[in-house]
C-alpha cells in the first residue's frame, strides 16, 4: 500500500479538512456580517461619501470583499469536494491520471485533484489560451 493511502494519514487529512471547511466557514460568514452591516448602514443613513475618492474608496472596498468572498467560496467547494471523494474512496488519487497525488501535494494542499505533473500540465494549458 501507497504510503499517501495509509488509512492513518488520510485520517489526519480528513480532519485537516473537516478544520479547515469550518474556518472558511467562519471567515464566509464574518465577511458576509460585515457586507451586510455596511449596506445596512447605507440604507439608513444614505451615501457616505461626499466626494468622487470617497465613492471610489468604498467601490474598491466593494469589490475587495467581492473577491474574497468569491476566493473563501471556491476554496470551501474545493474543500467540499475533497470530502466527497474521501467518501467515495478516491481521495489522494489524480483525477485526470489515477495515479496517487503525492503525499507531500496533499499535505501542502489537503484538496489538490491533481497529480503535480498533470496540474502543471493544465495550468500550462490555461496560460496558453489566456495568451
Amino acid at each position: 500500500m501507497s504510503r499517501a493511502l495509509d488509512p492513518a494519514w488520510l485520517e489526519v487529512m480528513r480532519q485537516r479538512l473537516l478544520e479547515h471547511q469550518a474556518q472558511l466557514e467562519r471567515q464566509l460568514s464574518d465577511l458576509r456580517s460585515v457586507v451586510q452591516a455596511e449596506s445596512q448602514y447605507q440604507d439608513e443613513e444614505g451615501p457616505v461619501a461626499n466626494h468622487p475618492a470617497d465613492e471610489a474608496s468604498d467601490l474598491l472596498a466593494a469589490e475587495v470583499d467581492t473577491t474574497i468572498s468569491r476566493a473563501l467560496e471556491d476554496e470551501l467547494n474545493a474543500v467540499k469536494t475533497a470530502l466527497k471523494r474521501f467518501d467515495s474512496g478516491s481521495y489522494g488519487i489524480c483525477v485526470d491520471c489515477g495515479q496517487p497525488i503525492e503525499r507531500e501535494r496533499l499535505e501542502a494542499i489537503p484538496w489538490a485533484l491533481r497529480c503535480v505533473r498533470d496540474q502543471q500540465k493544465l495550468d500550462a494549458a490555461r496560460s496558453r489560451r489566456r495568451a
